[in-house]
């Protein structure tokens, strides 16, 4: 076999895709300030043992071999294995796009504000696959359940009019009455394609209750299943603010 050549059967590993969280909200931002603290501090994990002088002098530290893309992709794999539902990921996006809205109009100083700086991070291209798919099945899903309700809607006030169309009030009892079951059913109103980053933010609100030392070993663990070369956290990661 030639050098370079790949094993038969063996397929060459697609790189990693890249996502941001888009802005995050002050928890939000506060958990990843705690992530990334930790992954600066040299420190050894729990359980894992402290680096010899003689490494040290060659630069080699106790900071958790992972980064602060590896913390957020840990999370959201799990958050991925958890199998949420389409319509759960549409209702987040749902919350997050009218968060935006009221901190647009002047609520910026709220805590649930999306308004802190978005994080860059990087999921592998197979755990992608499954979260692209996911966001498809949440727009159509979402999709589905709208239509439904017009359906009803049609059922519950039926044309009236001449020719067999609706009147204008029974076209205003009918736009009433499918507001109402939207917001009564939390059924997103908009259309709109899910964001990429919401898995990111769904992650980081999951694991926000996990110690900084829980998530950066899950971190670790992700990059030695995931990288070729262990990755670090940067010395120089500066702390979210507005």
């Amino acid at each position: 076999m030639a050098p370079g050549e790949e094993e038969p059967g063996e397929e060459e590993r697609r790189p990693p895709v890249h996502y941001s969280t888009g802005r995050l909200t002050r928890r939000q931002a506060e958990t990843v300030n705690r992530w990334r603290a930790r992954l600066a501090e040299d420190k050894p994990l729990p359980g894992q043992e402290r680096v010899p002088p003689g490494l040290r002098a060659l630069g080699i530290d106790n900071r958790p071999k992972a980064s602060c893309s590896d913390a957020v992709a840990a999370a959201a794999a799990k958050v991925l294995a958890a199998g949420p539902g389409p319509l759960e990921l549409a209702r987040y996006a749902e919350a997050s796009w009218q968060a935006h809205r009221a901190a647009a109009a002047g609520g910026r100083d709220s805590a649930a504000a999306p308004v802190y700086p978005p994080v860059s991070w990087y999921l592998p291209a197979e755990i992608a696959d499954i979260w692209e798919e996911l966001r498809c099945q949440a727009r159509a899903t979402a999709a589905r359940a709208r239509n439904d309700v017009i359906t009803e809607a049609e059922q519950r006030y039926p044309a009236d009019g001449p020719g067999g169309q609706p009147s204008p009030e029974c076209e205003r009892n009918r736009r009433r009455w499918y507001l109402d079951q939207l917001r009564e059913r939390n059924i997103p109103l908009r259309g709109a394609q899910v964001p990429r980053g919401v898995l990111a933010r769904m992650a980081i609100d999951a694991w926000a209750h996990h110690t900084p030392d829980e998530v950066c070993a899950a971190a670790v663990d992700h990059a030695a299943e995931w990288h070729e070369q262990p990755h670090r956290g940067r010395r120089d990661m500066h702390q979210l603010q507005r």
